[in-house]
């Protein structure tokens, strides 16, 4: 293969690339383009900003004093065909202690958003895809601990996604009313 085969087929992945980012529905791009810039929106929107032209930027400022603000519940999408099970699905931010025992280690943090599929949890820790972990977190309703158990499904700087397996139907709706109360 000479080098101008090497480019040629260089070319055609990036055109498989533009072409199925261009498919995608427009929350799905915005997922992905989260997904590439490491969750660091504010940096790059900054740098969109710095290359406005000033008309630009005052119809910028003129459209976001028309937004109203309100907090809503997070609805996850992501591309990751492992965790396909958060789309659609209602999540709540919250900060709910938790007991977690992962093998043979025990660690307590915080869960920092919720479903009644999955769960969010704290953590500088990395820990290996697929993993089995157990739970005991408080919700301010019941009077004791729910005790779930799920998969680790992402293990990256925000923390630990898991994905609940058997949950007791109590449970699920323990978490739903949880979430639907505190929207």
């Amino acid at each position: 293969m000479n080098a101008l085969d090497s480019q040629i087929d260089q070319y055609k992945v990036t055109a498989r690339l533009f072409n199925f980012i261009n498919n995608l529905p427009q929350d799905k791009q915005y997922i992905l383009y989260k997904q590439l810039i490491k969750e660091n929106v504010v940096t790059e929107i900054f740098k969109l900003i710095i290359d406005m032209h000033e008309e630009e930027k005052i119809q910028l400022i003129e459209r976001l004093g028309e937004i109203p603000y309100e907090e809503k519940p997070i609805r996850t999408v992501n591309l990751d065909e492992n965790e396909s099970f958060l789309r659609g699905n209602n999540r709540k931010v919250c900060k709910i202690p938790v007991k977690c025992r992962v093998e043979d280690r025990f660690f307590k943090s915080y869960i920092i958003n919720i479903s009644t599929v999955g769960a969010l949890i704290e953590s500088n820790d990395r820990f290996p895809i697929g993993q089995q972990i157990f739970l005991a977190l408080k919700l301010p309703k019941p009077p004791n601990p729910i005790e779930l158990k799920g998969r680790i499904v992402r293990s990256g700087s925000r923390g630990i996604a898991v994905k609940y397996y058997d949950i007791e139907p109590i449970h699920e709706e323990l978490i739903r009313l949880f979430i639907k109360k505190n929207q």
